[in-house]
């Protein structure tokens, strides 16, 4: 932008204009202009004036777009406009209207600002380009904004090594907004230099005071060049070159963005081109490397760029941070867990875990090699075994860490005290003193039920009595233990739950399931997520809503995820369960309904039952009505039954065909002899069975001489019993005893209805089978499928005796 004209020249420019639009034979409608001037400082106030050479409507304006202003008549051709603390840059324009027809306005730009401040603090350097020329770089601090256009203009005054007088002063003029730094060229043959700087605009100008410098103490030397360097595994060789001769030369290394170490050999006169040697470096490492160069006196060059290189690998040289848990489910192996080795440890990228398992009794157990990211693993151990785990790279194998298994406990106690704050977990120690000190100390953690997932430990040397724990999560409930390892293959363990101080109260309750089985309840509900516990859950507490409004609480362990209702009252009931930690109860998740029915209701279970067993049962009834399955069925149960030879003598037929009592009467038959008349008694025979021979028990009953009409054999009945289990009457046993047969208790007519019987059952079934000789009066009802083997004494047999039941079920 054009240069603001200076105040004094308003009056004069504003006569020019007039006097042009004279000159051009046009008159000019108006004429703004202002009481202090088109530049002003910032705060003042004045007046704005328009002159009118017309008789119309007049008007003024300000701002952009214009808004109108309320302006005061001075005389019939002049207004003017009151303006009070201006503080930034204003338009105002002047508008003539004369009938219908508009003239073209006049405006007038008002500028607000401060003159320059003096210039302060000037700071040179010279930058020594070749052995000819160098270049001088001058910043300075030109104090507050103007808000103005300014101009700045160095004076510099030179005076050389081989002229006494100085060099005539010149000035530099520099442009811009805010000129705050200039650089200019001078020959190496300038030894001082003077140097002012003026700043001015249209409200005033300023100037500051001299600087002096000697050029030699502010001379920088170009930066030097670094080519790739070449290590070793503890070294480096750089080359240098530099396109000045200097004195001194400065290398620093980093592996580290910012943290830069200086080399401390480097600091030597160089030459042009040189190879510098960087010893005592670690292996495996991005070094970046950068240098400067200074003359005898002067300032520090640039840094040069950065170069950079790794360092040769070396084999590990410690052993590995290893720990190791036993999975609950399985006794016979050991999880371990080992941490990766930092940069300093490894010497080199690991490339290979190698875990080994001996016995000192079979040797070698297990060996694996496992890759680079792989920190932990699963191994079968054994009482007498020990597992040692390294790490390899491309130039060898970190000394071997071995795990043993501390299986005995010691009997000393652990006392252990914890202090938690924002920063962390303070832990301290104490144990009874013993013979030998601990080989080491272990502080592992993890979050609650996740110690397989996310182990987490600090090993510490056999003196240490404390440690720290931090990056615990607030909202996380830890697990911690500290474990005391002696030297003898014992340990001493301390185990608690770690309370943060900055738990909250659970976000959500846990979420309720329920299952009915008459009056009682079983409840069960899920552990929280980790993110909304707020901490350790301390207990859990169900609540039991009746329909009346009456709560019943249950507190329920931490530890426990199933409840059980027991005798529950009919009705319907609300369901709830919630969480406390330390610092309160959680909200309830969800209410569950459920409902008690009333105990004489009829359980569904056992009715269904009733029903399956009533049809089965009358299903059976219905098919043993069938003759044919009755008779199987009765040949399969005769099957499995003990043969048992039921007495006579206390059979219901029996019993109802005796009419006479005393003894049996015996008819004979017509085609045999007939008896005579000197024949008294019946002729009687003498019945009994294996068991009464060999004891010697025989029946004995008084015999006579047959006639011819007298049968073969008598009609008679078996009156004696084989079956352990016979319910044999007292009378029969005491007649056997006493060699008595009693058999006058079965008449003539009894035996006839037999015989008729039998004969029916033979003519129904077609079955042509012999009959003996002698009926036998009543049914064998024996529980046995054979008789006893026939025994003939005299003229009677057991055969001709026994009895067929099956007849009579037939019939049925």
């Amino acid at each position: 932008m054009a240069a603001v004209p200076p105040k004094w020249s308003l009056v004069c420019v504003v006569t020019l204009m007039l006097l042009v639009q004279l000159c051009t034979g046009k008159t000019p409608d108006c004429v703004c202009w202002s009481s202090a001037g088109p530049v002003v400082r910032l705060g003042s106030s004045l007046e704005v004036y328009c002159t009118f050479n017309c008789e119309c409507e007049r008007s003024m304006y300000t701002e952009d777009p214009p808004a109108l202003q309320r302006h005061t008549v001075v005389n019939s051709s002049t207004t003017y406009v009151r303006v009070d603390n201006i503080t930034k840059h204003r338009t105002f324009s002047c508008l003539c209207r004369c009938r219908a027809l508009t003239s073209d306005p006049c405006g007038l730009d008002i500028w607000a600002g401060y003159p320059p401040e003096r210039p302060r603090n000037i700071r040179c350097s010279y930058k020594v380009v070749t052995n000819q020329t160098g270049e001088v770089f001058c910043s300075w601090e030109r104090g507050r904004k103007t808000h103005l256009e300014d101009t700045t203009e160095l004076w510099i005054t030179r005076v050389s090594g081989d002229r006494q007088e100085p060099w005539p002063p010149f000035n530099i003029p520099i442009r811009g907004a805010d000129p705050q730094s200039a650089r200019f060229s001078v020959s190496t043959k300038v030894h001082f230099i003077s140097m002012r700087v003026r700043t001015h605009n249209a409200l005033g100008s300023a100037m500051s005071p001299p600087a002096n410098y000697t050029l030699s103490n502010i001379a920088i030397p170009p930066a030097p060049v670094l080519g790739g360097p070449q290590c070793s595994s503890r070294g480096c060789a750089i080359r240098v070159r530099q396109p000045l001769r200097t004195q001194h030369l400065a290398v620093q290394y980093a592996t580290e963005p910012g943290l830069w170490t200086t080399y401390p050999h480097s600091d030597v006169p160089v030459a042009l081109d040189q190879l510098l040697s960087i010893w005592s470096l670690e292996p495996y490492r991005l070094y970046h490397f950068r240098a400067r160069a200074k003359f005898s006196t002067g300032l520090w060059s640039d840094w040069s760029d950065v170069t950079s290189s790794w360092t040769q690998e070396e084999a590990p040289a410690r052993q590995l941070d290893v720990w190791y848990t036993q999975p609950p489910s399985d006794v016979k192996s050991i999880r371990l867990y080992w941490k990766p080795m930092n940069v300093t440890h490894a010497r080199g990228k690991i490339v290979v875990y190698s875990v080994a398992v001996r016995s000192s009794e079979s040797g070698l157990v297990y060996a694996a090699n496992l890759s680079a990211e792989v920190t932990s693993a699963s191994v079968a151990f054994c009482a007498r075994c020990h597992v040692t785990v390294s790490a390899l790279n491309s130039k060898g194998m970190s000394p071997p860490a071995n795990i043993t298994a501390y299986h005995t406990k010691a009997l000393a106690q652990l006392d252990v005290q914890v202090k938690a704050d924002e920063r962390g977990v303070a832990l301290w120690w104490r144990q009874a003193e013993r013979a030998t000190a601990p080989a080491a100390h272990v502080v592992e953690w993890y979050p609650e039920g996740l110690k397989l997932q996310e182990l987490h430990w600090l090993r510490l040397n056999g003196e240490a009595r404390q440690a720290v724990i931090k990056g615990l999560n607030a909202s996380e409930c830890y697990e911690v233990a500290v474990y005391v390892l002696h030297g003898e293959g014992s340990m001493t363990t301390r185990s608690f739950r770690l309370l943060n101080i900055s738990q909250s109260v659970p976000k959500v309750g846990p979420s309720v399931q329920h299952e009915v089985d008459f009056n009682r309840v079983a409840v069960t509900w899920r552990e929280l997520p980790r993110a909304q516990r707020g901490g350790c859950i301390t207990e859990y507490t169900i609540y039991l809503e009746d329909a009346a409004g009456s709560v019943q609480q249950y507190s329920v362990q931490a530890t426990e995820r199933t409840f059980f209702l027991e005798d529950l009252r009919p009705g319907a009931h609300s369901l709830w369960v919630t969480a406390w930690t330390a610092r309160g109860e959680s909200p309830a998740a969800q209410k569950v309904k459920i409902v008690i029915q009333a105990a004489d209701g009829i359980p569904v279970l056992p009715l269904v039952l009733c029903l399956l067993l009533s049809a089965a049962a009358l299903l059976l009834l219905c098919v043993c009505q069938i003759a044919a399955v009755k008779r199987r069925v009765w040949l399969l149960f005769r099957r499995f039954l003990l043969q048992v030879v039921p007495d006579p003598a206390n059979s219901k037929w029996a019993k109802e065909c005796t009419q006479e009592k005393g003894k049996m009467k015996l008819q004979p038959q017509a085609s045999e002899v007939a008896p005579t008349e000197e024949e008294a008694e019946p002729i009687i025979s003498i019945i009994t069975d294996m068991e009464e021979v060999s004891n010697h028990n025989t029946v004995e009953a008084v015999s006579s001489p047959a006639g011819p009409s007298t049968p073969r054999w008598p009609l008679t009945t078996y009156i004696k019993s084989d079956s352990h289990d016979s319910n044999g009457s007292e009378q029969t046993q005491a007649s056997l005893d006493s060699g008595t047969a009693n058999v006058d208790y079965l008449s003539t007519g009894c035996q006839e209805r037999r015989l008729a019987m039998e004969e029916e059952d033979l003519d129904e079934e077609g079955e042509e089978e012999e009959f003996p000789q002698i009926l036998t009066p009543l049914p064998n009802c024996s529980m046995f499928t054979e008789p006893v083997g026939p025994q003939i004494i005299g003229n009677l047999t057991l055969d001709a005796v026994r009895i067929d039941c099956s007849s009579i079920f037939e019939n049925r």
